[in-house]
């Protein structure tokens, strides 16, 4: 498998990691600390939380295996903060400012600069 498709892989674990996490903690009982176990044990959406994150370590290990680590975390985060602002817009309606986008736009330039220049 190539180092983009397991960065790729990565980055979509990591989009769906922080997805589940806002889903799951919405549904949580803050009450007292057992509650709070007992909420997060039982939330399926705690639970697709961790499978994320498995899939998440498992790619960016096996993507540091084959290529750089600064290119690889570069380019997970990178990815993952493109599509997280996105789905945030689409799905949630959050705003999305002209800096914001301008932000997002040197960051994905910056990606293409340093994997060039690998």
């Amino acid at each position: 498998m190539s180092h983009w498709t397991l960065i790729s892989i990565a980055a979509l674990a990591n989009v769906a990691l922080n997805l589940f996490l806002k889903k799951g903690g919405q549904g949580l009982d803050v009450s007292g600390l057992r509650s709070l176990i007992v909420s997060l044990l039982l939330s399926p959406w705690m639970w697709c939380a961790v499978l994320s994150a498995v899939v998440l370590l498992t790619a960016f290990v096996a993507a540091v295996r084959e290529y750089s680590l600064s290119l690889t975390y570069t380019a997970v985060t990178a990815m993952a903060m493109v599509a997280l602002t996105v789905i945030g817009a689409l799905l949630q309606h959050e705003q999305v400012s002209l800096m914001r986008v301008a932000g997002l736009s040197l960051i994905v330039a910056g990606l293409v600069v340093t994997a060039r220049a690998a």
